[in-house]
């Protein structure tokens, strides 16, 4: 059980991951960061989280940071956060890319603690109204890079995501982004070739 858990971006992922540590009794404290003070509001008023505090001092008092915020803000989010941490907390992600990221940290001195993580879930909703009981239950879960990450890190987000359903897979970064590009495009590029196909009947 952590004392106290980071959450960056109490939306759909990060929301309903809160969500899925409180309900099993993973966590004694969740500690939200947001740009946005609606969204902190909104996620205090709705058991998201306990507490709102600014990112340094939310970092600061962590075990866990969980960072789940849109992927062009993550970057430089995320060298701060590694700039603050200590060789005992523990970072990971919830992006849905992950080779820009895992190259942007590489040199930093405590990489090790960072995991890269992927949760295969989203909806087309967002905010933290959007966040779900039991959202990862049979899912899967992308680990990218296992091997630059201290085994008791990742042996801790396994643990995490195992506890909330989900299944584990490992990919390289790279290959990882490849591989959720074709998931992320198949509708339509399914929905461009049956209107390809329609128009060319209709000729």
């Amino acid at each position: 059980m952590f004392d106290t858990v980071t959450i960056v971006g109490v939306g759909l992922i990060g929301g309903s991951f809160s969500l899925a540590l409180k309900d099993r009794g993973m966590v004694r404290n969740v500690v939200g960061v947001s740009r946005t003070p609606a969204s902190l509001g909104k996620a205090l008023e709705l058991g998201l989280i306990d507490e709102a505090l600014p990112l340094e001092e939310a970092v600061k008092k962590s075990d866990l940071i969980y960072v789940a915020i849109p992927v062009d803000a993550t970057i430089p989010v995320m060298k701060q956060i590694m700039g603050l941490i200590n060789e005992k907390q523990i970072v990971a992600d919830a992006g849905s890319t992950k080779y820009a990221l895992c190259e942007a940290l590489a040199d930093y001195p405590l990489r090790r603690r960072f995991v890269a993580t992927h949760p295969m879930w989203g909806t087309e909703y967002s905010g933290p109204e959007a966040a779900v009981r039991d959202a990862f239950v049979g899912r899967s879960c992308v680990i990218c890079e296992k091997e630059k990450s201290d085994p008791d890190a990742v042996a801790t987000m396994e643990k995490i995501y195992e506890e909330l359903g989900m299944h584990l897979v490992y990919m390289d970064a790279a290959s990882h982004d490849m591989h959720a590009a074709y998931i992320s495009h198949i509708s339509h590029i399914t929905s461009f070739a049956l209107a390809n196909t329609v128009l060319e009947k209709e000729k």
